[in-house]
């Protein structure tokens, strides 16, 4: 039986979907558990390093990593992170208040 070293580091990837949280915003502006850190993006095949400030996209895949192995759940449960299905920018408030234009 295989068991898990929940200190060791891990990497994680998880693909932005069209109603992620994250969508628009700089991929700074994620609140990351203890020892976790974004390492970057990658969009269409090229890695944009997190130092270069990127902004979301939908599509993006999020490289990230746990430091402490224990922590991978959680940061991957974080950038997971979408409004429900049914949820629209157009008619959603949320929306106008970080777009002034809508």
């Amino acid at each position: 039986m295989k068991t898990i070293n929940m200190m060791k580091p891990r990497l994680t990837q998880v693909t932005i979907q069209f109603n992620s949280c994250y969508c628009g915003l700089p991929l700074s502006a994620i609140k990351l558990p203890k020892h976790c850190l974004c390492l970057g993006i990658i969009r269409k095949d090229e890695l944009i390093l997190a130092s270069s400030e990127p902004t979301i996209n939908c599509g993006d895949d999020i490289l990230a990593l746990a430091i402490k192995g224990g922590n991978a759940p959680e940061l991957e449960f974080i950038l997971r992170k979408h409004h429900p299905i049914f949820w629209s920018g157009i008619s959603c408030d949320i929306a106008k208040k970080h777009h002034p234009d809508r």
